[in-house]
């Protein structure tokens, strides 16, 4: 079959480069590093996770038992983000404790969902929105107060400690209601137009009263004399998601190493003149660069993740979850696609190979070091006084990272309540399009850049 005329070349060149790099010192050294730390951080982490908890979800869901005119039970969600944004058209699904299907509902634009589950007397309310899923038992056992309660607790003032604490009221027809609460008799606010406040608690117990009208509720809350911890869950899909966050920053080193002079070698050594006089395309030999570069890093890089898995299989007895397995392998070569179109720019651009290496170092560093640097930057001095800004702007600032960006897509395939550095509240459409638009914008800017260089 005859290729396309913009085509010329490719598959010559792409074997070419795939041979080279195959038979580089280059690549045998990065597929052991990247083999010692896949593989044995998976056989290192399966021996030492044991579970923990601490971290935020990305949105939360808040619990209630309502009442309808005619007695019927009516299970009542809200959901928000944990500093009471609501999320509006969230999928609920309710279900009995032995997980019978109820029925399913939408949350509304202030964040309600609401179902008539009949006598039923315990109902599970579950969601699951971009990395996050949670389940709420909702129970309709006889009440003191006509009012119900729902509470998070964990670090919302983002500074290391579980002091904080949300709350969501909702009156016995299920509606927000407007409530007092104190803390250990002193009044910490009231409750907003959703039923939602937040407030931070002192170290060790203290009694927490809700009051609504002449009704009022007291518990005792315990926050303890220690930091968060780490947000995680233990098991294979737990020891998974910490490879895959260490995996990422050698995957992407990786493609640097081996294509940072894929453009500038040719320049170098007075070869580039010589593929242009072929008959082969400028687009054929820079999409041939792109293959075989592509190919070299993600053989090895794949094999190792596979074994990553294997091990992990092997030492916990249960396999990660397979979407999450897959997910992990899939989007490690997505990254690669994007480290080496970034490193094919760099390497067309720089007029040496030293210069291109150094481009190339640079740019690693921009997006695995130095912008999630900023970003943390952002979040404790611009928006330190506004933790829920902090919280969003976080959630969204990764876009502009192709590496979170690869974090996120895996993130989203991993299980409910494994939550993570990559979690995020985002719809899996919105990193899966931002995906798209790096990978676009760099594979055009790649070949604009190589085709104005070469005519130089």
């Amino acid at each position: 079959m005859k290729l396309p005329q913009f085509l010329r070349g490719m598959p010559q060149v792409a074997f070419q480069e795939f041979i080279v790099n195959v038979k580089s010192v280059r690549l045998i050294v990065m597929a052991l590093l990247s083999a010692l730390l896949v593989v044995g951080g998976a056989v290192g982490f399966s021996a030492l996770s044991s579970g923990g908890n601490g971290g935020l979800p990305a949105e939360n869901l808040w619990g209630h038992a309502a009442y309808a005119a005619n007695g019927s039970h009516v299970a009542v969600v809200w959901v928000s983000d944990p500093y009471g944004a609501p999320g509006a058209d969230r999928a609920i699904d309710f279900t009995t404790q032995n997980h019978t299907p109820l029925g399913s509902a939408r949350t509304d634009t202030d964040g309600f969902a609401r179902l008539d589950v009949g006598g039923q007397t315990f109902v599970v309310a579950s969601m699951r929105t971009g990395t996050f899923g949670f389940e709420s038992p909702i129970d309709f056992f006889p009440r003191a107060v006509n009012f119900t309660v729902s509470q998070l607790q964990g670090d919302l003032d983002r500074h290391g400690r579980l002091d904080g604490i949300a709350l969501s009221v909702l009156n016995r027809s299920g509606a927000p209601v407007t409530a007092t609460v104190s803390v250990n008799g002193t009044s910490v606010g009231s409750t907003n137009q959703f039923g939602y406040i937040r407030f931070s608690l002192p170290i060790g117990s203290s009694n927490l009263t809700v009051q609504v009208g002449a009704e009022s509720e007291t518990q005792t809350v315990y926050v303890p004399d220690f930091g968060g911890g780490l947000p995680f869950s233990g098991g294979p899909d737990f020891v998974l998601s910490v490879i895959a966050a260490f995996s990422f920053f050698i995957v992407s080193i990786f493609a640097v190493v081996l294509s940072f002079d894929a453009i500038s070698k040719e320049r170098v050594q007075g070869t580039m003149d010589l593929l242009l006089s072929r008959p082969s395309s400028r687009t054929g030999i820079l999409l041939g660069k792109f293959v075989g570069a592509f190919l070299a890093v993600a053989a090895p890089v794949t094999l190792v993740n596979l074994a990553g898995i294997g091990v992990i299989t092997a030492a916990s007895g249960k396999g990660p979850t397979g979407g999450f397995a897959a997910a992990f392998v899939g989007v490690s070569l997505l990254l690669i696609a994007l480290y080496v179109l970034l490193q094919l720019i760099m390497s067309t651009l720089a007029k040496t190979s030293g210069t291109a290496v150094l481009f190339g170092v640079l740019i690693w560093l921009l997006f695995n070091f130095l912008y999630p640097i900023v970003t943390i930057i952002v979040q404790l001095t611009v928006l330190a006084g506004d933790p829920a800004a902090a919280f969003r702007f976080g959630q969204v600032a990764g876009l502009a990272n192709p590496t979170s960006i690869c974090g996120m897509l895996v993130s989203l395939a991993a299980p409910p309540g494994l939550s993570g550095s990559f979690s995020t509240s985002l719809e899996p459409a919105i990193p899966g399009a931002a995906a798209v638009v790096w990978f676009v914008l760099l594979f055009v800017l790649a070949l604009w850049t190589f085709h104005k260089k070469a005519a130089e």
